[in-house]
């Protein structure tokens, strides 16, 4: 008998403190409070399939167990009031977070995304239907990466959340992430995704603020390329010619093979520019960079210098023939004639006269190798349309 009013006042504990708990103030997760009030309710139960059995064989008398039941009555009947408050504060939290998450979405202009442990959507913002072009309906449900993220690019971005999709933050959460995006009609851009975890319910749910940075980037890429390149011709410009050739040279005297640099003037530049206008002088130069190319191999570097000087990097040559070969192309190539777009398609003729230092004979360093260079190209141009080696070679031009 001691045992069984020892569960039934366990029980009776169970149920109070279950029931103080859901009507009291203090924040408790409902699974929580659930397993508190299922185990009250469950030793009440047990406490009553023993009452009844020790009833029906003469262990208790009639008036005690008409007690007894009626409290086992009261205690079930406090528990249906717990359970359905529990559930309406329960689904009340829900629906207010939810409703907070609506309104933040829809205020913000990054695109707002909520995956489940499973790494499924279950929250979309009109910003990420902006972004990639998928409705709400389209995207809940789905899997992100299979939905926004390139063919390609889907395992790399996996990789990023496999370390808790079912387990606590780590991996990406916190970070910043710059991600490959597809939107709906197959148009590739650049997305950034900052990335936040939030626990639901003992689940992590995955938060990510995305921003469509594709125009961002092309930006940065344009102020790169204008930093490198001259802006008319499209070429290298001073700055990066410098740096290939410091590396070149580098290269050249770790391997131990000689590299030419061959420094070239426009010929007859100045009248065409002074006569027809800037916008012929700036055809003239588009076409003599292009001309200029074509005579060269891909792993060789043209660049403007300036005006109507450009400089090439010939990075390893078997011999000084070599270079002489290239100068002479280069100048045939130059000397033909120009026609200029416009209605009377005038024909112009202009040339070039280039100087050639090689490493290590003319010089060690990059500002020894334009001196000797820039020595031998004013010495070409007193012939016109011709080139000059450096003086350290014993034959110092030639045409």
């Amino acid at each position: 008998m001691e045992s069984v009013l020892s569960i039934q006042t366990l029980s009776l504990v169970l149920l109070l403190l279950g029931i103080g708990l859901a009507f009291s103030g203090i924040r408790l997760s409902g699974w929580v409070l659930g397993w508190i009030l299922l185990a009250g309710a469950l030793l009440l139960q047990g406490f009553r399939s023993m009452l009844v059995y020790a009833f029906e064989h003469g262990g208790v008398d009639p008036a005690t167990y008409a007690v007894a039941n009626d409290w086992m009555g009261l205690g079930f009947s406090l528990l249906i009031v717990a359970s359905m408050h529990m559930m309406r504060e329960v689904f009340a939290r829900h629906m207010l977070a939810e409703e907070r998450l609506r309104v933040i979405g829809a205020a913000a202009q990054d695109g707002v995304i909520m995956m489940d442990d499973k790494g499924r959507i279950a929250f979309w913002n009109g910003a990420a239907q902006t972004i990639f072009g998928y409705s709400e309906q389209d995207a809940l449900g789905k899997s992100l990466h299979e939905l926004i993220v390139p063919e390609l690019d889907r395992t790399d971005f996996e990789k990023s959340f496999d370390s808790h999709q079912y387990s606590a933050p780590g991996g990406a959460i916190g970070k910043t992430l710059e991600v490959a995006g597809l939107r709906k009609d197959g148009t590739r851009i650049v997305t950034e995704h900052s990335i936040g975890a939030v626990n639901i319910d003992g689940k992590w749910h995955t938060i990510c603020l995305v921003r469509d940075t594709t125009e961002r980037k092309r930006f940065e890429e344009r102020i790169r390329h204008l930093a490198t390149y001259d802006n008319l011709t499209g070429l290298p410009n001073r700055m990066l010619f410098y740096d290939r050739l410091r590396q070149a040279i580098n290269l050249a005297g770790r391997n131990r093979h000689e590299l030419s640099l061959l420094y070239l003037d426009l010929d007859k530049f100045k009248a065409v520019n002074d006569t027809l206008g800037h916008d012929a002088g700036d055809e003239i130069l588009k076409g003599a960079a292009d001309r200029i190319q074509q005579q060269v191999r891909e792993s060789d570097t043209v660049a403007r210098i300036g005006g109507d000087e450009f400089a090439v990097i010939l990075p390893k040559i078997a011999s000084r023939q070599d270079a002489a070969i290239v100068a002479r192309k280069i100048i045939d190539a130059l000397c033909a004639v120009f026609e200029l777009s416009g209605k009377e398609r005038q024909q112009v003729r202009i040339g070039a006269s280039i100087g050639i230092a090689t490493f290590p004979v003319d010089g060690a360093d990059m500002d020894a190798l334009f001196k000797v260079a820039d020595a031998a190209m004013y010495r070409a141009k007193q012939s016109g349309n011709s080139f000059s080696f450096g003086a350290a070679w014993k034959t110092d031009s030639s045409q």
